[in-house]
This record gives structure tokens, C-alpha cells and sequence, in this order.
């Protein structure tokens, strides 16, 4: 048996004014942050995602996907799907040197902010990363098949509401530290959303 798991470093708080910022230059006053990072594959339950995004925009709710894919093809796949939604994807790049700081990713969001789907073609540092699970209402951590689970505990570590798949992963307890799919439905996302709106506290 080879233990798994993340570094403690991971689980010192993050700082609320990052937080703050982040959905401020997503302009989302009001709305819903959802993030995504895995590989473009079909067993990660992308047009999962994209479905319940779709879903959430014909309920009047603005809602922002930030997706971190890989060089997989099923990202045209998903994106084109998504498209076919009535989604506007939109890519976020920057060219800033790695010295420019956090500041030059903020600013690339920033750039692509009026779309449903952004497509982050940079890097994400751990750091960076810390920001966006705490900032986003939900970090998608749905797979089908999930051998590790490692994103969701990093989102637990951030502070962030993961969902994750029904997949068995020993830390994943239901209204208690996560949600947990039980489908690939994306209405079941959309009612877990839903029930965070409405259910504050419990977040």
C-alpha cells in the first residue's frame, strides 16, 4: 500500500483578499464560480460540467466556468459542446514572465471574464490554485473513474465545496465535507448548487 494524500503546508488558510479579488475580476457579483482542472478525458465527466453551466445560464444565473485542461483532443470535444450549449468559451493566456506574480493571472481572468467557459491556457501554480477552490462556489471534481481524488482534497485544504464523483474515495462524506455525485446527470449538480444558494449556512 503507497499512501496518498497532500502536504500540511496545503492546509494553511488562504488569504480572503485574494479570494475577494479573484471574483472581482470575474465580475460574478451575484453569480457562480465553478472550477475544473483535470485532463480532457471522457472518464473526468467534462460535458458533465459544461451541461450544468448550460443549465444554470437558462435559469437566469450568471454563471462562470474556469476549466484547466490538458492537451487532450476531447477538449475541442467538450468546447465545441459547450458552444453547441449556447455557451461563449473564451481562452485566458498570459505572456507576463514568471516574476509578474499572482497579479499577472488575475489579470488574464480578468481579460476573459465575460464568458461562460474560460479556457486557462497558463500554468496554474499551487498557489494560484489554492485561490480559485476557495473562490469558486464549487470545484468539479466529478470523475466517473477517480483513482486518486487528490484535487478534492486540495479543494477540502483550500477551503472550497468539492464535489466529487461516486467513485469511493474514503474523505469524500456527503453534506458533511463534500458533495458527492451519485450520477453523471448534470442536474444533480445544478440541484446541489441550487441547495447552496438557498442553504447558505451549510456551505
Amino acid at each position: 500500500v503507497i499512501p496518498n494524500g497532500i502536504p500540511k503546508r496545503l492546509l494553511e488558510p488562504v488569504e480572503g483578499e485574494k479570494v475577494q479579488h479573484l471574483r472581482q475580476c470575474l465580475s460574478i457579483d451575484g453569480g457562480m464560480v465553478l472550477a475544473k482542472v483535470a485532463r480532457w478525458d471522457p472518464d473526468k465527466r467534462w460535458h458533465m460540467a459544461v451541461e450544468s453551466v448550460a443549465r444554470l445560464k437558462q435559469r437566469g444565473l450568471r454563471t462562470v466556468l474556469l476549466a484547466r485542461g490538458g492537451l487532450e483532443p476531447h477538449g475541442l470535444e467538450v468546447l465545441g459542446r459547450a458552444r453547441a450549449l449556447g455557451l461563449t468559451v473564451c481562452e485566458a493566456r498570459t505572456s507576463d514572465p514568471p516574476e509578474a506574480g499572482l497579479e499577472s493571472y488575475f489579470h488574464a481572468l480578468h481579460n476573459s471574464c465575460q464568458a461562460d467557459v474560460i479556457d486557462i491556457k497558463f500554468h496554474l501554480p499551487q498557489d494560484f490554485l489554492r485561490i480559485v477552490y476557495r473562490a469558486s462556489d464549487a470545484v468539479l471534481a466529478n470523475s466517473g473513474h477517480e483513482p486518486f481524488g487528490i484535487v478534492g482534497l486540495e479543494t477540502m485544504a483550500a477551503g472550497g465545496i468539492a464535489f466529487t464523483g461516486g467513485t469511493g474515495e474514503d474523505y469524500a462524506i456527503p453534506y458533511h465535507n463534500a458533495f458527492v455525485l451519485e450520477t453523471s446527470d448534470p442536474r444533480e449538480i445544478e440541484g446541489y448548487l441550487m441547495y447552496l444558494r438557498e442553504c447558505p449556512d451549510e456551505g
